[in-house]
């Protein structure tokens, strides 16, 4: 099983993701982040697509766009289904853009409505 390395925030964020599900098909789908690290998170919304794990996606937020390997997938009947962790590839400076706070502390410059309001445009 993969361990993370870093700590992540809780953050719903829009993040638009593309790739090949196990079959081969292409999409680009509108999802979103349930908690980010400064180089990964885990995304929600995956229930749709059969991705394999080790996969390579493109993600893009706002004007960043950073690949990312599927380092995780929930399982069916567990409360993670639709749930994947993904790394990025690379050096990723501030993706999200955010300043991530240290872990526990809420940073200064995150409003929590905002987010969901930002969230809720996307959609």
């Amino acid at each position: 099983m993969y361990r993370r390395h870093r700590n992540r925030e809780k953050m719903v964020l829009a993040v638009r993701i593309s790739g090949k599900t196990a079959d081969g098909v292409h999409f680009d789908e509108l999802t979103h982040t349930i908690d980010i690290s400064d180089n990964g998170g885990r995304l929600g919304g995956m229930q749709r697509f059969k991705i394999r794990q080790g996969e390579i996606l493109e993600v893009r937020r706002k004007q960043n766009k950073g690949r990312f390997r599927v380092v995780w997938i929930g399982q069916p009947g567990t409360q993670r289904f639709g749930h994947i962790g993904i790394q990025a590839i690379g050096s990723v400076p501030n993706f999200w853009g955010l300043d991530l706070p240290v872990h526990g502390e809420v940073a200064a410059s995150i409003r929590p409505h905002a987010l969901i309001e930002e969230t809720r445009a996307a959609g």
